[in-house]
């Protein structure tokens, strides 16, 4: 596949206007170092991601990780809310339903998702466990624990620093304004990547970080960054210690794209069949 920009985004699901957690990182063809774009204003808010991102993919070619989950586990019980009359059956629709329901909430946050009847009770929040709550995973996330690529946590698992949900549904919820704003953005594996179009994909730093042998778990000095680069086939950052392991999430997604996005395997992993594709997705570099 051929892009013109690879662009990694570290993202976040909390609640207000500025999430000094949100990192963006642009790499372009051959080798050159990834570079931190500078939020607005000094922090990033989601709403002003979606509009950096509108203003890059309306130019350029370009490849947009997003380190988030695109959606719920579905294979498993061959539902996202089993025993939910209505319940989605395809990633758009998952979309539309969390956008639709969290829809009063500012800057694409996704909590009173979980705040609402029926689907509260399928998530365990903090002082509260729905009396569906299941520590449910998609099939990819399961592929990412027998390759030792990490341990994704659940979605449905709303505790701890390693939750994933909130910054999840506000992902949806931005995914959902994506598709309505730029139709002709593919967001893989939901829509064939076709010459010429740029594309969205899930990504999980971890994934990167694994394939080149970093197993110290997050990345806090300019010396381990600059080796992972290495390893991608990047020229080092210039880059102050301690690194932010926001930063380095951003930069090694940019990086690992640009260097992995030629490989045919990765768009076609064997094990996406076409339910998974249709509603769980999958990990760009998962295999």
């Amino acid at each position: 596949m051929n892009f013109d920009a690879f662009v990694g985004i570290d993202w976040s699901g909390a609640k207000g206007r500025r999430h000094r957690g949100i990192q963006v990182a642009i790499s372009r063809p051959g080798r050159s170092a990834p570079q931190i774009v500078p939020p607005p204003q000094g922090v990033w808010s989601r709403q002003a991601v979606f509009d950096w991102c509108v203003d890059i993919l309306r130019c350029e070619r370009a490849l947009v990780g997003f380190d988030f989950s695109f959606t719920l586990p579905f294979v498993d019980r061959g539902a996202y809310f089993p025993g939910v009359r209505e319940t989605p059956r395809d990633a758009a629709t998952l979309w539309s339903l969390v956008d639709r329901v969290a829809a009063q909430a500012t800057d694409y946050y996704g909590g009173p998702f979980v705040q609402e009847a029926p689907f509260e009770a399928h998530f365990r929040k903090p002082g509260r466990e729905g009396a569906l709550f299941a520590r449910r995973h998609k099939v990819v996330e399961q592929a990412c624990r027998e390759q030792g690529l990490g341990a994704p946590e659940s979605v449905f698992h709303l505790i701890g620093p390693k939750q994933v949900g909130l910054g999840s549904l506000a992902g949806m919820r931005f995914l959902s304004a994506l598709r309505r704003e730029m139709p002709k953005v593919r967001i893989w594996p939901f829509d064939d990547v076709q010459p010429g179009a740029s594309a969205v994909v899930e990504v999980f730093p971890r994934v990167f970080l694994a394939a080149v042998g970093h197993s110290q778990g997050k990345v806090r000095s300019a010396e381990a960054l600059t080796t992972i680069l290495h390893a991608l086939g990047s020229a080092p950052m210039v880059i102050p210690n301690p690194v932010d392991d926001n930063v380095a999430d951003a930069a090694v997604t940019a990086a690992g794209l640009r260097a992995w996005s030629g490989a045919p395997d990765l768009w076609r992993p064997p094990a996406m069949g076409a339910t998974v594709r249709r509603t769980e997705g999958w990990i760009f570099g998962v295999r």
